[in-house]
Formats: structure tokens, sequence, C-alpha cells
């Protein structure tokens, strides 16, 4: 499988994650029966009608996924009780309905129907310096989030200016958004920089609307579906080329085997934005990207081996250039490494263990190494872990499969914190300690009228800064908090139609906890708390 195929599918399951509406839920068939597994059926529509050949995805406990059929209508089935997220993709040219929430047992027979909102639309203009029409730039609009205190961006739309320089970018979720002109990508070339003789100008990688280099100059704009949000025009401005040079050496290729490396240049804007260039490298060979501008830029170097696929070397390496061509030697590319670990619980007691199913992940610092496979690992009875495939970058540590009352109470690498980054492969093993005294929250989400709100966002956001934690309230409108819940001081919100894309935004998350309700949890508390649901968002 080729990279640009491995993006692709990411991509596709990334689109998955998708926009809000109302959604029915049909109790049918006999109550729940020990022994015997459920089942959730439907049909996915639009306002054309009944829509084929989507994906839908259940996961949870159990995982499974359908297409839909000619009328629209899908199946699952399982047998594991529990809380499940049910999500529909998105076809080309629509748009996708948020995923909903639902608590399954045996014996349950549930119908959810889902409805593909109309979506909201982009639309402007891209004028030059001289305030000329550009014809033929790509337009694209960026979901803008903030997820473990770094800027995010992920593209969920685009259009290319016409003769008039005017683009429409329609089908796009609920969600906050910056919209931003993106040059052709440059070509990489083997031999040194030529410099004075390529150095026309040319348009930066990246504008943003209305007219900035910039992330944090950009405009945010919020939409919903159905909206349209017209006369977003962008300015951008010609200025001379510059050209990088560089070589690769490292971990290209696996003896015995048929290998490739492959090159990807982003632009850097305070989050990683448009793919500059690309194209595939060998070692010892001398390269260069012409065509740039003043400005940061992360390189990334991927070596794999296809039959089977297999990701044998990684390196990202930075550059910044101003005004003069610049050569940056040798970019290193890693094998990946063995990382160690132990965990621990937080003043265990003679005998006391570790619960089975706890993983530990590891959350990389960019979006662009997520087609780099980083292993999870499960601790042993003595609490060591071995990560054995890890790629040389910036991580952030998880823990999965906490039982209720477990939360994660520190991780460090050579005394330092790494919970939300700074661990790298080689600097040490990683030493992770388990609180047992964690609380928890459950409750039913209710609206103005005291009637239950199915499929509402409840955010716990803890005073101490951390990560927030988020659920959403099952068919009944009834949620729970029960792991990751240090004691201490927190805030509780429940919003009804908060877009997912929104749901991991600490800053959404502190935005929103402003209006919320105080909330303290002793150690080992468990609470009772039904949470009226806000509309807005």
């Amino acid at each position: 499988m080729k990279l640009t195929t491995v993006r692709r599918v990411a991509g596709m399951l990334l689109s998955a994650l998708a926009a809000s509406l109302p959604v029915a839920y049909t109790q049918i068939g006999a109550p729940p029966q020990t022994g015997t597994g459920w089942e959730v059926t439907g049909t996915v529509v639009s306002d054309s009608g009944p829509v084929r050949g989507v994906y839908v995805t259940i996961s949870g406990p159990e995982a499974a996924f359908t297409k839909t059929d000619g009328e629209g209508r899908y199946s699952l089935k399982g047998k594991q009780a529990g809380s499940y997220l049910i999500t529909v993709g998105r076809k080309e040219n629509m748009s996708a309905p948020r995923p909903r929430s639902v608590t399954l047992a045996g014996g349950v027979r549930l119908k959810v129907q889902f409805r593909i909102p109309k979506g909201a639309v982009l639309s402007g203009r891209v004028f030059d310096e001289n305030r000329e029409p550009v014809s033929g730039v790509t337009v694209l609009a960026f979901l803008r989030f903030k997820r473990d205190g770094k800027l995010q961006l992920q593209m969920e739309g685009g259009d290319r200016t016409n003769d008039l320089g005017a683009y429409r970018i329609p089908y796009l979720r609920d969600g906050t958004y910056v919209v931003a002109a993106v040059s052709d990508r440059v070509p990489l070339r083997k031999g040194p920089a030529t410099g004075g003789s390529l150095r026309r100008k040319v348009y930066p990688p990246t504008t943003f609307y209305p007219g900035s280099r910039s992330l944090d100059g950009a405009a945010p704009v919020t939409v919903r579906s159905g909206q349209e949000h017209p006369n977003l025009d962008l300015v951008i401005h010609r200025v001379p080329g510059i050209c990088i040079s560089f070589k690769v050496a490292g971990a290209l290729s696996k003896p015995g085997t048929t290998s490739t490396a492959s090159l990807m240049l982003k632009d850097w804007v305070g989050a990683e934005a448009a793919t500059v260039a690309e194209g595939p490298v060998t070692e010892a060979e001398q390269y260069q990207v012409c065509g740039l501008t003043a400005g940061e830029y992360r390189f990334h170097v991927t070596s794999y081996v296809e039959s089977p696929f297999e990701v044998i070397g990684y390196g990202r390496s930075v550059a910044v250039v101003d005004k003069l061509d610049v050569d940056l030697g040798i970019l290193d590319v890693l094998r990946p490494r063995e990382l160690r670990g132990a965990m621990a619980l937080k003043g265990a007691k003679a005998g006391e263990f570790l619960a089975r199913g706890i993983r530990v992940r590891l959350a990389p610092s960019l979006r662009s190494l997520a087609i780099v496979a980083t292993n999870s690992g499960e601790p042993q009875e003595d609490g060591s872990f071995v990560l054995d495939r890890v790629f040389a970058d910036d991580y952030g540590v998880r823990v999965d499969g906490l039982p209720e009352r477990y939360y994660l109470f520190s991780a460090s690498q050579q005394g330092k914190n790494v919970l939300d980054g700074g661990l790298w492969p080689g600097n040490g093993d990683l030493q992770i300690v388990l609180g047992t005294d964690g609380a928890s929250v459950r409750g039913r989400v209710l609206g103005s009228d005291g009637e239950a709100v199915p499929d509402a966002t409840v955010i716990l956001v803890p005073a101490t800064g951390r990560q927030a934690l988020v659920t959403q309230a099952d068919q009944t409108g009834a949620y729970r908090i029960v792991s990751g819940v240090p004691p201490g001081e927190y805030r509780v919100i429940a919003v009804d139609g908060l877009p997912q894309s929104l749901w991991q935004d600490s800053e959404t998350a502190s935005r929103l906890a402003a209006r919320g309700i105080d909330l303290e949890l002793a150690a080992g508390e468990s609470r009772t708390l039904d949470v009226k649901a806000r509309p807005e968002w």
C-alpha cells in the first residue's frame, strides 16, 4: 500500500466524524434477555431520499461496520453489553450526520435513523496585491481546534478559483473553520540549488483569510448546517522565491525487500498546514525544493516496504528560512526504537495488582505521524511494559482501558512530566503512576421541559488545566464518566448539538466551562448529577 493510499484512507476515516442533526431512536422487539445479542437497525437518508453505499460503523466493547443498501437501510449486530458510538461515513458531495451514542445489552433491538445534514457553505474571491482576481488557486477550509495545548488543522473541503477568482466550498459540517488560499505544490528535484535563476516571485504556500501568512492572524468562521457564508475574500501577495537543498540518509531500506522512501514537506503556520512538496528520495542524492517563501517548514521522511506494508523508518526535521537560499545538510531517517516503562498504583497496598486490559498509548505531537503505527502496550503483572515500534517524535502519554475509579496520576521520563508532550524514544524509561481513588459522575441530561435529551455532549473540565473529559448521553439521556477522574474541583456542562470536531477542543471546553456547574469530587466519591442541556455552543 502506498503512502498516498494510507493518507487517503486516514482522511476517509477522519471525515466520518461529522455534523449535528436530530436522530430518531425507537426501541423495538422484546425486553432485554440474558444470553442473546443486540441489534441496531435503521436508515440513512438525505433531502434527496435514501443514501446508498455509505458506511455505518459501531464501536465500543465490540466493533462492526456495514454499508447501506439501495433503500439506505443498515443492520449492525453484536453480543457484548455496554456503551457504543455509531458513526456514518461521508460520501462525496455530501455532509454526514453527527455520531450517536447508545447503550446496548442482550436482547435489545434499537432503531436509529440518520438524516444527512445539508452542510454549510463558505465562498468568496481571491485577489492579488493589485486587487486583480487570481484564477486557478486552491482554497481550502480547515477545521481549527486546540488539542493538548497545540493548535491543529484538519482539511474538510476545498475548491479552485475560476476566472473571476471565485471559490465555493459546500457540504461542511458544523464547527469553527479557517479558510486558506494554498499554492500549487512545487517540484522536488535532484541536484544542487540553482539559486538566483529560480528566484522568481511566487505566492506563499498558505495565506489565511483575510490575508495572513500566520494562523494567529486568521479570522475564524463558525458555521452550522444550512448556513452560507459569502464574501470571504482573500488577498495574496507575490514575494521572491527561496530554495532549500538537502540530502537524506539513515533507515531508508530493509535487507531482502524492495523498499521505498518518501519525503513530504509541509508548511508550518503555528500548526501543520498545506503540503508544499513531496516525492521519492534515495540516500546520498542531493535534492532541492525551490519556490518557497520565508517561513517555517516541517520535513517528514518515511521509508516503507509495500508488500506486506511496513514502515521501517521515519525522520522529522524543521527548517526556518528567511530571504536566502539554504542548504540543510543531511536529514536523518531513524528506525523505530523500543520504549520500556513501568506502571504502578499510587499508594498500592501489599498484594494489590494492576487490573487487566489497561494499555499504554503514545499520542504523537503531529497529525502527519498518524501514518506511522505506534504500538500500544499492555503492562505485565509486575507493571512493566514494552512499546516495540516507537518512531522518533515528540509524544504525550495516554492510558486506555482504565477500570472504574482509576485515573492517570502521572507520566514521566527522566523525572520530567510528559503527560501532554515531551516524551522522546531513547531518552529513558517511561514511568506511569495510576490513582485508584478516583471519582465518578453519572446522571441524565435534561431539557428545559425536564425531558431527557439524547446525544447531548457532557464535558467535565478540571480546574487543574488537565484535558477535559467528554462523553455523550445515550438514547435515554443517560451519561456516565466513571474513570479518568482524579479527586478535585471541576465544572460540568451539557451542550445539545456540539459538533464532534469540538469535543476535544480545549479552547471550546474552557469557554463552555465558564457557564457550567461547579463540582467538587472527593476521593472515591460517586456522584449522581442531572444536568440541564444548553442549546448553544
